[in-house]
C-alpha cells in the first residue's frame, strides 16, 4: 500500500510540475514579445483550466485502470469468476498485463474447479466407506467425518468442534478415542496442506479377523491335543485291558505294561510342557554368557550317534536358559530327522553389524514344507508336535531378532537365527 501511495504521488508531483513549466514557458515566450503584465495574466488563467483538466484526466485515467484491475483481482480472489474485466484498446499499456491477469484466472479457475471434483469424488467415496474417518486441522479440530464414524459414535459431531470434546486424545502425532478398543486397528497421519499441520484418523474394525485366529487356534489345539491324546491314550487303554482280562497278573508283564504306561504318560506330560511354554514365554533378560557350557549342556540331551560341532566366538548375548531351549529343540529336531547312520550338526556364531548370529547346519533331508515350517502345530514327523521351531522362532522374536529357515544346496537344513546386541 506504501508503495502504490508513493507511486500516485509521483504521478500528482510529475503532473504538476509539468503544468507549471509549460505556464512559465509561455509566460516567458510573451515576455519576450513584450507584451503587458495584464495581458501575460490573462493568458496564463485561460491556458491553467485546459491544462489542469488535461493533466486531471491523464490522472484519473491511470487511477481508475489500476483500480478496475485491482478490483478485478479482489473478485478473483474471492472466488467469483463471472466478472469480465473492460476491453482496453491494443495501445493501452495495461492491455498486455490484463491478459495476463485473465490467463491467471483462468489457470485458477480451472485448477480450483479439478480441487473441487477430486475432494467431492473422495467425500463421496468416503461417506459410502464403512470405515471411520475424520480429519483435524492445525488447532486439533474437526474439519471433515464421513458417515461411518458419525453413527459410530452417536454424537454430534459439528464441523470445528474441538477434538477433545468428542472424545479424542493426541499423543505425540497418535489419536486414540476410548471407544476404539482392542478390537479396532487404529491409525494416525499428519499431512501438511497449506504449510500447516493436519491430523486424519481412520479405524478398521478386526474383531471378525481376531475371531477367526482364535478359531484357528483353538481348532488347530484341539486337533494336536486330540492327536497326542489318541496316541497315548488309545495304547495305554489297550494294554490295560490285556492286563484286566488275564485271571493271574503276571509281575513281569505287568512291569512292562506299567513301564509302557509311564512313557507313554511322560511324552504327553513333556508335549503339554511344551506347549506351556509357546504360549506363556517370560521377557527375556539378555546379557553375555559362555556358549560352551551352554552346547555342552545340549549335547547331553541328544544320542551318540549326534556329531556336533561348533565354530566361532565363544561369548553370546542374549537369554542363557532361552537360548538353551532353542538349541536342545533345534538338535533334537535334527537327530529326529535324519535318515543317515550318524547325525551331523555343524554351529556356527558369529557377530555382525553388532547383531547376533547362530548359524546350525545339518546333513539330514532338509525342510520338505518351508512355507509352513515355522507354523505351530504344522509336522511332517510321524511323531511330532510342530511345537519345538514355533517355540525357537517365538525366543528369537523376544530378542527383536527374526529366525530364518532354509534347505542348503547340498542337502540338509539350515537355520539362522539373528538379534540386536545391545549390551
Amino acid at each position: 500500500m506504501a508503495l502504490s501511495m508513493s507511486h500516485e504521488k509521483w504521478l500528482i508531483s510529475v503532473l504538476s510540475v509539468t503544468v507549471v513549466v509549460i505556464l512559465s514557458l509561455t509566460a516567458a515566450l510573451v515576455w519576450s514579445l513584450a507584451w503587458s503584465y495584464l495581458a501575460i495574466a490573462t493568458l496564463i488563467f485561460f491556458l491553467l483550466y485546459p491544462l489542469v483538466w488535461v493533466a486531471w484526466r491523464g490522472y484519473q485515467f491511470w487511477r481508475l485502470s489500476i483500480m478496475q484491475l485491482t478490483t478485478y483481482t479482489q473478485i478473483l480472489r474471492e472466488g467469483e469468476h463471472n466478472l469480465r474485466f473492460k476491453r482496453q484498446n491494443k495501445n493501452n499499456l495495461l492491455l498486455e498485463l490484463q491478459k495476463e491477469i485473465s490467463f491467471l484466472a483462468h489457470d485458477s479457475t480451472e485448477a480450483k474447479d479439478q480441487n473441487q471434483n477430486i475432494t467431492s469424488l473422495l467425500c463421496n467415496i468416503l461417506d459410502t466407506w464403512s470405515v471411520p474417518v475424520c480429519l483435524f486441522n492445525e488447532h486439533f479440530q474437526l474439519s471433515y467425518r464421513n458417515n461411518a464414524i458419525s453413527e459410530l459414535l452417536q454424537q454430534p459431531m459439528l464441523l470445528g468442534s474441538a477434538g477433545k470434546d468428542l472424545g479424542f486424545d493426541i499423543n505425540e502425532h497418535h489419536i486414540t478415542h476410548p471407544l476404539f478398543d482392542e478390537q479396532w486397528q487404529c491409525q494416525s497421519m499428519r499431512y501438511v496442506q497449506k504449510n500447516k499441520n493436519n491430523w486424519l484418523f481412520s479405524a478398521v474394525d478386526i474383531s471378525k479377523v481376531l475371531h477367526k485366529n482364535q478359531n484357528t487356534i483353538q481348532n488347530n489345539l484341539i486337533r494336536v491335543l486330540g492327536h497326542e491324546l489318541r496316541n497315548s491314550l488309545t495304547p495305554m487303554s489297550s494294554m490295560a485291558d490285556t492286563l484286566l482280562c488275564s485271571e493271574v497278573l503276571d509281575e513281569a508283564q505287568t512291569r512292562k505294561v506299567l513301564s509302557r504306561i509311564q512313557q507313554r504318560s511322560n511324552r504327553l506330560m513333556a508335549f503339554i510342557e511344551q506347549y506351556s511354554q509357546l504360549s506363556q514365554l517370560p521377557p527375556p533378560q539378555p546379557k553375555w554368557f559362555d556358549f560352551s557350557d551352554l552346547l555342552i549342556e545340549a549335547k547331553a540331551m541328544v544320542n551318540e550317534q549326534c556329531q556336533v560341532t561348533f565354530q566361532g566366538n565363544n561369548q553370546c548375548y542374549g537369554d542363557a536358559n532361552q537360548v538353551a531351549q532353542i538349541l536342545i529343540n533345534l538338535l533334537k529336531n535334527a537327530q529326529e530327522a535324519c535318515n543317515k547312520k550318524v547325525c551331523k550338526i555343524s554351529i556356527k556364531i558369529y557377530s555382525l553389524n553388532n547383531e547376533q548370529v547362530i548359524e546350525l547346519h545339518d546333513n539330514g533331508p532338509g525342510f520338505a514344507n518351508l512355507d509352513n515350517v515355522l507354523t505351530p502345530f504344522y509336522t511332517t514327523k510321524t511323531h511330532g508336535s510342530g511345537i519345538g521351531l514355533s517355540l525357537c522362532a517365538e525366543i528369537t522374536r523376544n530378542h527383536q531378532g527374526q529366525l530364518e529357515v532354509s534347505n542348503n544346496a547340498c542337502g540338509g537344513a539350515k537355520i539362522v537365527m539373528t538379534w540386536p546386541i545391545s549390551g
